[in-house]
Parts: structure tokens; sequence; C-alpha cells
């Protein structure tokens, strides 16, 4: 089955803002690439990555993935949105949106969720914050974009009204993105080996 990965990445310049008490602005883009690149390892010959940003993120991440540029920011369902029909137009079965900045994805997370798909159209992982880790999708536009604060219950109420069976995918490593001194803190615990954790562990301790 053809699955594509929709991943929205945000302006470099604008990356990670809540973390800007405890790292500068180049560190925080910087750490927005690391966890990136750890998302893209996940992905890695499971399914075809497509990368939408209003930044030329080829200059800074020469992997295999499409890079779909936006003229401007429109915000997150916007950028899912158009990663969504470019998978359609390539004949996708399937779309896992994945966040850039959770950095604990593994292959194998990937794996699971792909062979739940096998069975379930709808599938989604909640994030901590009442967001959502990963949505799977089969066919693609089975449900719209759904993304808010809340996305994790929004999701459940519209595939409710739409009648579209959905299961729930729960991990804990898909749960914890990287907003917060907080959220590094706890990543810390767990990152070992990862990108993101080499990186944050050359600049110290500064969150603690």
């Amino acid at each position: 089955m053809q699955v594509f990965a929709v991943i929205p990445v945000n302006r470099l310049e604008e990356a990670k803002s809540r973390l800007s008490g405890v790292l500068s602005q180049q560190e925080r883009a910087e750490l927005l690439l690391c966890m990136l690149e750890d998302v893209l390892d996940a992905l890695e010959g499971v399914v075809s990555p497509v990368v939408v940003s209003p930044t030329n993120l080829k200059k800074y991440v020469r992997r295999d993935y499409v890079l779909l540029l936006e003229e401007e920011k429109r915000g997150l369902s916007e950028a899912v949105r158009r990663g969504n029909a470019y998978a359609l137009e390539k004949g996708a079965e399937a779309t896992l949106f994945v966040p850039a900045d959770v950095p604990l994805i593994r292959r194998h997370h990937v794996e699971e969720v792909l062979r739940l798909g096998e069975r379930h159209p709808l599938i989604i992982s909640p994030a901590r914050k009442g967001g959502v880790g990963v949505v799977y999708r089969r066919p693609p536009d089975v449900i719209p974009e759904v993304f808010s604060k809340h996305s994790f219950c929004d999701i459940r109420r519209v595939a409710a009204r739409l009648n579209v069976p959905l299961e729930v995918y729960d991990s804990f490593y898909l749960s914890l993105d990287i907003d917060t001194a907080e959220d590094i803190r706890e990543f810390m615990h767990h990152g070992e080996g990862t990108r993101t954790y080499e990186f944050l562990r050359r600049l110290g301790d500064r969150w603690g």
C-alpha cells in the first residue's frame, strides 16, 4: 500500500518560540532540524515523506523527501491539507500526519500504525496537551483536516459525525513533543540515541 507521511515544519526563524527563555533563535532552529531528522529516520523506507514548510529545508536537511514550499505560513491545517492533496495526486492510498517535533518516534511505531491501518480507516494517537501525535487516514480524505488545541477530541467528534470508525494508538513516545523546558527535561530521560538528544546534551543543562 502506498502511504505518504505529511510533515508540516514551521519557519525556522520562528521555531519553538516558547523555548526562547532557554535557547537562542539559532539554537531553536537547530533543535527543530534535529527533531525533523529524527522523524525522517523513523519514516525512512516505510512511507514517502512530504515536508510542507515556508523555509527551503533542502538547504539544511539533505534527505530523501518531497518539499512543498509555502509562499507564506497559513497554519497547520492548511499545511496538512496541501500535503494531503499532493499525496492524493500521486496516488496515495493513505496518509500519515506526523509532527516534526516528536523525536522519540521510531520505525516500529510507524509500522505498527500501518498494520492497524490495514483494518482501520482512521487512527490517531493522543498527545499530552490535548493534541495528536499522528493521524492516519485511509483514504487520505476519509475525514477533513481537524487541528486545534483539542485535536484529539475534535477528530473523534468529526469521525463520529461522519460515521468513520476510529482506532486510538496510545504511545508515550508519540505523545511527547518538545515545546517547553519541562518537555526537554522529560525527553532527556528517554531520548538517548537520537540526534535531538545529542544536540541538547551538548548545550548543557539549562532547563534543570
